[in-house]
């Protein structure tokens, strides 16, 4: 059973005990949180492809600020506590009054519906760089790349980073679950332009699926970028991919970085001129 099955499950039997608090009140708090919580949203997949279309100014008008830096599954389970708690406190205290025992109403599908969140819950990558690696990101790097760091770095419910988008790559085997992110990095060059280098954890995708797909990358994170692939540690089965910017009109071949840092081209095929196509 997935974490989306599970955390649908227990959101709909919070729904259900939630049903008699309808009469109290049109629509109680928890109830629009769940509303909230299960409005369809949009995939980064998709989301990079209207990026495409659209110009970065207009992606900020969209989506003129985000709620980040705390956890959902921890605020609802906190408040859901603290209202049970006070239910219990309250209906000793008052001899078992009706009044008090509402607090049961709320404070036990917050429960329910803060556990299943806990269960899906994704904690966002470590990211490394420094002011500099920053500031070119806000200065050179496209729509899609700000996107991708703006995804990564914040709690995530019910499928893993960069999920949809290893999907669309044909980097998620039929059956398996996607390659795990482990972290990403971030660097200046120096000749200003900007580079992200994603670190996955890959033991289902083998390392040619990687090569295969490495064409698309300036395509799928671009305009402007050139992809990149490095074995990381093939005992860990660890892989990164590097996206770089590029000025217009330069060359965006993707490339495979050797244990040395050169780099070889990678062909439409996914082999790399100059050695075999490692397993």
């Amino acid at each position: 059973i997935g974490r989306h099955s599970v955390t649908m499950a227990l959101a709909l039997l919070s729904s259900v005990i939630c049903a008699p608090a309808m009469a109290h009140s049109a629509l109680p708090m928890q109830t629009r949180a769940m509303v909230q919580l299960h409005t369809p949203r949009t995939t980064l997949g998709n989301s990079i492809q209207r990026v495409h279309m659209q110009d970065a100014q207009e992606e900020v008008k969209q989506v003129p600020f985000e709620v980040r830096g705390f956890s959902y599954s921890t605020v609802t389970l906190g408040a859901a506590a603290a209202i049970t708690l006070y239910s219990f406190v309250q209906f000793f205290l008052n001899d078992g009054e009706a009044s008090s025992s509402l607090g049961f109403v709320y404070g036990f599908p917050g429960l329910l519906l803060g556990a299943a969140l806990k269960y899906a819950e994704v904690d966002p990558v470590p990211v490394e760089g420094d002011e500099a690696a920053a500031a070119a990101r806000e200065e050179v790097a496209n729509a899609n790349l700000k996107k991708i760091h703006s995804d990564i770095t914040r709690y995530r419910y019910a499928d893993a980073h960069l999920e949809d988008a290893l999907k669309v790559l044909g980097l998620q085997p039929r059956g398996e679950g996607p390659p795990e992110l482990l972290k990403m990095a971030e660097r200046k060059t120096a000749d200003g332009q900007y580079v992200m280098e994603l670190f996955f954890k890959s033991p289902s995708t083998p390392y040619t699926s990687w090569l295969r797909s490495a064409n698309r990358y300036a395509g799928f994170f671009g305009p402007n970028v050139r992809g990149a692939v490095r074995k990381v540690s093939p005992e860990e089965r660890i892989v990164s991919i590097i996206l770089t910017t590029i000025k217009p009109g330069d060359d965006a071949t993707p490339v495979e970085v050797q244990e040395d840092g050169s780099e070889l081209p990678i062909g439409i095929d996914g082999t790399v001129k100059g050695k075999a196509v490692e397993a």
